[in-house]
C-alpha cells in the first residue's frame, strides 16, 4: 500500500467520529487491552467521554492539521507500566480493522497508514525508556 496523504482522502471531523467510539468499544472488550484502559481511564462511559473527546482532538490534529489537541503521547503511554511494547501491535489490530468497517478504503488506508507509524514511534519510545531493545519486524507489517 502507498502512503496517502490524509488532506487527500477527504477525512471530516466526522469520520473521526466513527471511528473512535467502535475502536474504543473494541479495545475496552479486549482481554488485554482493556483492564490497562480501565485502570486508567475508568468504567462508565461518563468516565470515558473525555478520553474520548482528548483523542477525536488527537486524530483532528493528524489527520486535518487542527491544534486542539493538548497532550504528550509519548509520556501519557510511558506513565502507565502495564503498557508493554507489543501491546500495540494489538492496538493497531483493533484500530485498522474498526477503520476498515467503518470507513470508506480511501479514508481507511490513511488512517492504517498514519496509525502504523504513530504505534512504531510508541512502541520504539517505550521500549528504549525501559531499557529494552525495539524489535519493530516482529510486528511490523
Amino acid at each position: 500500500m502507498s502512503a496517502p496523504k490524509p488532506s487527500k482522502a477527504g477525512i471530516t471531523r466526522e469520520d473521526i467520529r466513527r471511528l473512535i467510539e467502535p475502536f474504543y468499544k473494541r479495545v475496552r472488550a479486549d482481554a488485554r487491552l482493556g483492564p490497562i484502559f480501565e485502570g486508567e481511564i475508568g468504567v462508565t462511559d461518563e468516565e470515558w467521554a473525555a478520553h474520548l473527546d482528548k483523542i477525536e482532538a488527537f486524530w483532528a490534529n493528524v489527520m486535518l492539521h487542527e491544534r486542539s489537541y493538548q497532550g504528550n503521547p509519548m509520556q501519557a503511554h510511558l506513565a502507565v507500566p502495564e503498557i508493554q511494547g507489543e501491546d500495540f501491535a494489538i492496538w493497531l489490530d483493533h484500530f485498522e480493522k474498526t477503520a476498515r468497517r467503518v470507513l470508506p478504503e480511501e479514508k481507511a488506508d490513511a488512517f492504517a497508514f498514519l496509525s502504523r507509524r504513530i504505534g512504531a514511534s510508541l512502541r520504539m519510545g517505550i521500549e528504549q525508556a525501559r531499557g529494552g531493545v525495539p524489535r519493530l519486524r516482529a510486528w511490523a507489517r
